[in-house]
């Protein structure tokens, strides 16, 4: 896809996906979490986000509580994360990356 996708001012909590319990983007526009908070969301790769050929932009936010396999709060598998004045916090990850996995 070539969509963007945002995120603006949002409580988003208990998602359960195969990849990106949140946000699964590939080959898409930016990501842009913004003033939100995720909360206990699962996935095999990227408890919220799995971000593939696309960027990850998350400002004042705050990512908490999440797991997956790889990546317990975010999975980058190309592309670039960024994150501005936000929190990953109490994520865990069962092989690699409790917070961040790229």
């Amino acid at each position: 896809g070539s969509g963007a996708v945002s995120l603006i001012g949002s409580n988003v909590t208990g998602c359960l996906a195969q990849n990106g319990g949140v946000i699964y983007a590939e080959y898409s526009g930016d990501v842009e979490i913004f003033d939100s908070t995720v909360a206990n969301c699962s996935a095999y790769r990227g408890g919220a986000t799995y971000t593939r050929d696309a960027d990850l932009i998350a400002t004042d936010s705050t990512i908490s509580g999440c797991n997956a396999w790889r990546g317990g709060a975010v999975y980058v598998e190309s592309g670039i994360a960024s994150l501005v004045r936000s929190t990953i916090s109490n994520c865990s990850a069962k092989e690699s990356g409790g917070g961040l996995y790229s």
